[in-house]
């Protein structure tokens, strides 16, 4: 390299690179170490037509994505327990991944999250490495600790003096999931609940209006956003819907809330993406 060329590297090293890296460096240490366990709580106040038998108003808090592994903090998942539990839910909604890699520490992870609490109980599906690590034995794990793990079946629950339904469905990549199964013995004029993992389902589910809401995780919100741009990686069935609300269908009568999880996965940063856990405070339009 000439002295000439050797000037100019050192110049843009100098003013370019080295603030880039440097900036690079720190945002990946800030989002490993510091915003990934600020969990926030997004309050939502949202009006849903449930049905006439529903119940004019109550209170949902949903959780997902925990990816509770062999190395994972226990004293995250019980803050986000007694966080959850501060909001006085009516109801509780879990939406999946609740371990990464392998089942054996669900019993662990089932114990904590056991202790969430809610007037009319708590309500889970799974997501899709419930069913690649062990379908079976996270579900029960699960319904052990009092959860009510639904896979394409659909309950009703007494809820504040009305009755809710709530469905819930296998993972859509890595299970099969059946809503003509789930929806068997669903009145024409039920408004249900849908619990599933991948939000990119919500275009298959949004053609029967029976469902009123569909509630998701397996994003992340990507992790990793950009301001203005989004997300810069998003998995399989999470591609069109990244995080937040969204209306779907032909006639955008599908509401989808889209929650960013708790955990991580691959790379376990966060940036422009904390933690969260849902609120809705719920109004239902269709009460007399």
């Amino acid at each position: 390299m000439s002295s000439e060329n050797r000037r100019t590297f050192l110049k843009r090293f100098r003013y370019f690179y080295a603030p880039a890296l440097l900036a690079g460096a720190g945002s990946y240490g800030y989002g490993a170490t510091l915003e990934r366990h600020r969990l926030r709580i997004d309050h939502h106040d949202l009006k849903l037509a449930l049905g006439p038998r529903a119940p004019r108003s109550f209170r949902a808090v949903s959780l997902t994505d925990f990816h509770f592994d062999p190395l994972y903090e226990e004293d995250f998942v019980l803050e986000c327990v007694l966080r959850a539990n501060a909001l006085k839910p009516d109801i509780v909604l879990l939406t999946g991944d609740y371990i990464s890699n392998t089942s054996t520490r669900i019993n662990d992870f089932a114990r904590i999250i056991g202790g969430l609490e809610a007037s009319t109980g708590v309500y889970a599906c799974l997501g899709n490495h419930d069913h690649w690590d062990n379908r079976t034995r996270v579900a029960g794990a699960l319904n052990h600790q009092h959860i009510s793990v639904l896979q394409n079946q659909h309950t009703r629950i007494s809820c504040k003096g009305g009755e809710l339904v709530i469905a819930g469905l296998q993972s859509a990549w890595a299970g099969k999931p059946d809503w003509h199964n789930t929806a068997a013995g669903l009145r024409k004029d039920d408004r249900a609940i849908a619990l599933m993992h991948e939000p990119d389902f919500a275009d298959t589910l949004s053609i029967d209006p029976r469902i009123a809401f569909q509630l998701s995780g397996h994003t992340h919100g990507g992790q990793v956003r950009i301001p203005g741009w989004g997300a810069l990686i998003l998995p399989s069935w999470g591609k069109r819907y990244q995080a937040g609300f969204y209306d779907v269908g032909p006639r955008k009568a599908l509401k989808l809330y889209v929650n960013r999880g708790i955990g991580t996965i691959e790379h376990h940063v966060r940036v422009f993406c904390p933690p969260e856990i849902a609120c809705f405070d719920v109004v239902n339009t269709d009460a007399v």
